[in-house]
C-alpha cells in the first residue's frame, strides 16, 4: 500500500543559547565609560552645559548653555539626563556622571526594540542575533557610551522600526510604538528624519506584503495618536519663545540638510561610502549576504522593510552636505535586522574565517591595551611609555584595584567564551560582540584615568580662572558660537561667558577666544593674559584677552 510522506524541511540545530547570557553581555556592554570621567568631546560638554542650565534656571523648554540658546538638538535627551542628574547628584554621583546615566537607558531601549523587531519580522531566535550584530558595530561603540543626544535619536528610530514591523500583525501596538517613536524623533532629531520615516511608511504598500487593511488602519491610528505629540514642543516654543522658534524652523529644523542650497554642488558625495565599510562592520557584509542569499525571496516582508530603510537612509546621507559619522547611526538599525535574516545560512568556511578574524584582531587589540596600561603605569615597554607620556603628559601613574580586577575578569571570560568549538554564523557574531565588549571594557577600566587626563577640561578651566582677578572688575565675553568653553567654564569654575555680540557682552573688558593657532597674537586694543589647551592638543587653543583702556 502506497503512503504519502510530506516533504520535510531541514530544522535548525537545537538552540543552546541562554537568554540570561545575552542579557549579561548587553549589561556589560552598556556600562564601560559611563562613570568615572569628566565631559569629553565631541558632544559631552554641550550636553552637560544644557543639563546644568536646565537645573539651575528651571527653563526646560529651550536648550541653553549658560543662558545662550543651543538649538542644535531638541530637548528630549537633555530632559532625561537632567532628571537623572537631579535624582543622583551631588549626593551619589558628580553631575556629569549622573547625567550620563541617560545613555545606558536609551541604549538599552534601543537594543530591546531592535531585538523585538527582528523576532517579530524574522522569527524566534533571530532577535538576539540582531542585537549581537548591533553591539558589535564599530560605529556605535563610541557614541553609544557618551553623554550625547544622538542616542535618543537612535532609540526613537528603533521604536519606529518596531512600530512598522508590528503594523502587519499587532495593529494597535504597532500604532502606539510608531506614534511614540515619531514624537521621540521630533524631540531628539530634526524634521528630515521624521519625514524620511513617514516617507518609508508611505512607500511600503508598493510591495504586496504591505497591502492590507491592517497596515492602513495601523498607520491611520499612529497618525492620529502621534500628530499631537509631535506638535507639542514646537507649538510650545512658538508660543513662549517665537524668535527662537523662528531660528530653529528656518535653519536647524532641517538637521543634516541645513545649508544644502549653498553646498549641494561642493560637498563630497562619497564621504559616507568611505565611512560605512568600517563604521557599519560587521553588519554590512552580513546584510549583503542576506540580500544575495534571499535574492529570489525579496518579496518577503522580512527583507522589504529593512532593505527599504537602508536604501532611504543611504540616499539621505549621500545628499546631505553635512559630513559627520553620527548621521549614519540610524543606518545601523535596519542593517543589523537585515544581517540577521540569513545569519544561520552563512557558509561554514565564511563563518570560520569571520570567527578567527574577530578573535585574532580583537584579541590582539586587547593585548595592546594591556601593554599600554603597563607602559603608562610601570614604564615598560619603554617606547610605548614614551608615547603614553607624549599624548597625555599630565597623567600620573595610578593603579586602582577594582577596575584592574574587572579587567582581568573580562579578559578571562573572553578567553573562555571564544574557545567554544561551534563555528556557525551565530557563534562568529557572538565572538565578535564579545571581543568588542572586551576591548571597550578594558579601555573603560584600565585606560580611563589616562584618557581623562588627556581629554578632560578641568585643568584648562581652573587655569583660566586662576589667570583672572579673584574679584572680577568686569565680565568675560566670548563669541556666540563658542559654546564649548562657555559650558565648561560655567560648569567647572562657575564663570559665565557672555555673548560678545550683545550690548552687555561687547562692554566686557575680558574676552575669551578659541583658535587653532598655537601662537595666536591679538590685534587692536587687546592684551593677552593667558593661553591654555588640553595636554597634547594641536588644534584647539584658548586665549584670554583684556582690553587696554
Amino acid at each position: 500500500m502506497l503512503t504519502y510522506t510530506p516533504p520535510s524541511h531541514p530544522e535548525l540545530p537545537k538552540p543552546t543559547e541562554k537568554p540570561w547570557l545575552l542579557l549579561l553581555l548587553c549589561f556589560i556592554w552598556l556600562w564601560p565609560g559611563i562613570l568615572g570621567h569628566g565631559p569629553w568631546k565631541p558632544d559631552e560638554p554641550y550636553a552637560l552645559g544644557v543639563v546644568q542650565w536646565m537645573l539651575h534656571s528651571g527653563d526646560w523648554l529651550t536648550p541653553r548653555i549658560a543662558g545662550e540658546p543651543y538649538l542644535d538638538t531638541p530637548p528630549l535627551y537633555y530632559w532625561v539626563a537632567a532628571l537623572f542628574a537631579r535624582a543622583f547628584s551631588p549626593w551619589l554621583l558628580p553631575l556629569h556622571d549622573a547625567a550620563r546615566l541617560a545613555t545606558p537607558l536609551f541604549m538599552s531601549l534601543t537594543l530591546l526594540f531592535v531585538g523585538m523587531t527582528a523576532r517579530e519580522l524574522i522569527g524566534r531566535r533571530h532577535g538576539r542575533s540582531a542585537v549581537l550584530i548591533l553591539i558589535g558595530c564599530l560605529g556605535l561603540i563610541d557614541t553609544g557610551h557618551q553623554l550625547s543626544a544622538d542616542v535618543a535619536i537612535l532609540c526613537a528610530e528603533a521604536a519606529c522600526l518596531l512600530g512598522l514591523t508590528l503594523a502587519l500583525r499587532r495593529g494597535f501596538l504597532g500604532a502606539l510604538a510608531l506614534a511614540l517613536g515619531s514624537a521621540a524623533l521630533m524631540l531628539s532629531a530634526s524634521l528630515v528624519e521624521l519625514v524620511l520615516l513617514w516617507m518609508t511608511a508611505a512607500m511600503l504598500p508598493a510591495f504586496c506584503g504591505w497591502r492590507s487593511r491592517q497596515y492602513v488602519k495601523t498607520i491611520t491610528i499612529a497618525l492620529a495618536l502621534g500628530a499631537p505629540l509631535v506638535l507639542m514642543w514646537p507649538m510650545s516654543m512658538a508660543k513662549h519663545q517665537p524668535e527662537l522658534f523662528a531660528q530653529w524652523w528656518h535653519s536647524l529644523a532641517l538637521g543634516p540638510f541645513y545649508g544644502f542650497g549653498r553646498f549641494a554642488l561642493l560637498h563630497d558625495f562619497g564621504y559616507y561610502l568611505r565611512l560605512l565599510p568600517w563604521f557599519a562592520w560587521p553588519a554590512w557584509p552580513l546584510a549583503a549576504w542576506a540580500v544575495w542569499r534571499g535574492r529570489e525571496r525579496l518579496s518577503s516582508t522580512r527583507y522589504q522593510l529593512p532593505l527599504v530603510l537602508v536604501l532611504m537612509n543611504l540616499l539621505m546621507l549621500m545628499l546631505s552636505p553635512r559630513q559627520n559619522p553620527v548621521y549614519a547611526l540610524p543606518l545601523l538599525l535596519p542593517l543589523a535586522v537585515l544581517a540577521a535574516v540569513e545569519l544561520d545560512t552563512l557558509k561554514r568556511g565564511a563563518a570560520a574565517f569571520f570567527n578567527w578574524f574577530g578573535i585574532f584582531t580583537l584579541g590582539l587589540a586587547g593585548v595592546l591595551v594591556w601593554l599600554g596600561w603597563t607602559a603608562m603605569n610601570f614604564g615598560w615597554p619603554a617606547k610605548l611609555a614614551a608615547k603614553a607620556v607624549k599624548y597625555s603628559p599630565s597623567y600620573e601613574a595610578q593603579i586602582h584595584v577594582l577596575p584592574l580586577l574587572l579587567a582581568l575578569a573580562m579578559s578571562l571570560a573572553w578567553g573562555w567564551a571564544v574557545t567554544r568549538r561551534r563555528l556557525m554564523g551565530r557563534q562568529a557574531v557572538t565572538n565578535w560582540a564579545l571581543g568588542m565588549t572586551l576591548l571597550w571594557s578594558l579601555a573603560g577600566t584600565l585606560w580611563l584615568p589616562w584618557l581623562d587626563a588627556q581629554k578632560g577640561y578641568h585643568m584648562v578651566m581652573h587655569s583660566l580662572r586662576a589667570s583672572l582677578p579673584a574679584q572680577l572688575d568686569s565680565c568675560v565675553a566670548s563669541a556666540p558660537g563658542n559654546q564649548l568653553p562657555r559650558a565648561m567654564a560655567y560648569y567647572y569654575v562657575n564663570l559665565p561667558l557672555l555673548n560678545s555680540e550683545t550690548v552687555q557682552g561687547h562692554s566686557c573688558r575680558y574676552r575669551l577666544i578659541s583658535t587653532p593657532e598655537a601662537n595666536y597674537q591679538p590685534e587692536g586694543p587687546w592684551k593677552m593674559l593667558w593661553r591654555g589647551a588640553r595636554p597634547a592638543e594641536k588644534r584647539e587653543f584658548y586665549v584670554l584677552l583684556k582690553r587696554q583702556d
